[in-house]
């Protein structure tokens, strides 16, 4: 599938394509408890930009067909998104993610099923590949949870804003269960403080995949840069409790940072 960052003058786009393989136990899953009944299934595909692509080309050539596409397999997608990489490090073999968001992973499975096999995605993928092409048989799948209401700190506008996406590793002898009260503490606090700039979001991601390398994702939303640098700053006056607490539960890598935007499906 392709993904599509856009704004009114730029537009990012990816596409997911693949189905995950066999059932598997997330180290992170406990924390899909009562206390976070806000849970979904999240999907990041890697993406590049062809030689063809442009904003106006993805916008004219790419974007409608998909939205009529997802029409035609009926869909259940909930919502999807676009995230471009601020910085590309030599190291990153993409140019963006498209993030797709499900209720559930038995509806993600289903509805690739379904778009792998129609013939009319087959032939909009092959047209459009020169625009954009996406690595559908290396998507990322989590399971996400989400603690608070995007709107808590205000409301965002959902066509242009930041990600900050931080990977971690649980300290030796360190689980979901202390990264959760770890969560309630920042929940806690997040109550109680009033001058935190917004808007501001947070989710947690558990890999739905093997890897050695992540125990979970931790992702920031803020409306700009300048919010989150201004965000960032009135925190590290605030909260240095919290922070402590979370690097005795995990090693996190520097964050990575994208511009982000959600993907019109209609």
């Amino acid at each position: 599938m392709k993904i599509i960052y856009l704004s009114l003058s730029v537009l990012l786009v990816f596409f997911a394509c693949s189905s995950s393989e066999g059932e598997m136990e997330v180290s992170f899953s406990n924390l899909g408890s009562e206390d976070y009944p806000q849970m979904f299934y999240m999907e990041y595909v890697p993406c590049q930009e062809g030689v063809y692509y442009t904003a106006e080309n993805f916008r004219n050539e790419v974007l409608p067909d998909w939205q009529d596409l997802l029409v035609e397999v009926n869909s259940p997608l909930v919502s999807a998104y676009g995230i471009q990489h601020f910085e590309r490090l030599a190291e990153d073999q993409e140019d963006g993610f498209w993030q797709l968001i499900w209720n559930t992973k038995a509806e993600a499975e289903a509805a690739w099923e379904i778009w792998n096999t129609n013939e009319n995605v087959t032939a909009w993928t092959e047209d459009t590949a020169e625009i954009l092409s996406c690595d559908g048989e290396n998507r990322f799948s989590f399971d996400a949870y989400i603690a608070r209401s995007n709107d808590t700190f205000g409301e965002f506008e959902a066509e242009n804003f930041v990600s900050e996406y931080i990977q971690c590793l649980y300290k030796d002898g360190k689980e979901g269960e202390d990264l959760r009260e770890v969560i309630n503490q920042l929940e806690t606090f997040l109550d109680s403080a009033q001058s935190l700039p917004g808007p501001f979001s947070y989710v947690i991601l558990g890999p739905d995949y093997e890897t050695d390398e992540v125990d979970f994702f931790w992702g920031n939303f803020y409306q700009s840069e300048q919010a989150r640098q201004a965000f960032d700053a009135e925190w590290q006056n605030l909260n240095p409790e919290v922070e402590d607490n979370w690097n005795m539960v995990s090693d996190c890598l520097e964050p990575r940072y994208y511009n982000s935007a959600e993907v019109p499906m209609s």
